[in-house]
């Protein structure tokens, strides 16, 4: 069995879905806007599970740690945005994260987390 933890990236295979990572995380642009499941080069990252972390990798990119299980209180960095349509409330996973993923996929673009 296999399960997505970012929406529209490699899934995790070989796993028991946890349902409480399934799309958990996603990208968004400019707009606060989840991007399409088309992007180019999206469907190559793979993501892997490593000791409570999202291992991201992706072509010619250094790997990216994200870790899974970090409980947000401070109410200031939570944002609404749009995921699939949907408005929902989401915490940005940092500059490092949303570095890597501008430079991968050559525009800017921030992983969120849904809360």
């Amino acid at each position: 069995m296999s399960y997505t933890p970012i929406m529209h990236c490699g899934a995790v295979a070989n796993r028991e879905q946890d349902n409480n990572y399934q799309n958990r995380w996603f990208l968004i642009d400019t707009n606060k806007q989840s991007i399409p499941s088309g992007t180019p080069k999206l469907s190559d990252i793979q993501v892997e599970i490593k000791f409570g972390y999202l291992a991201i990798r992706a072509p010619e990119m250094l790997r990216l740690d994200i870790a899974m299980d970090v409980i947000e209180d401070d109410e200031g960095a939570f944002e609404q945005v749009m995921c699939e349509g949907q408005e929902c409330r989401a915490v940005s996973e940092g500059d490092l994260a949303a570095q890597w993923f501008s430079v991968y996929l050559g525009q800017e673009i921030r992983l969120m987390k849904k809360v």
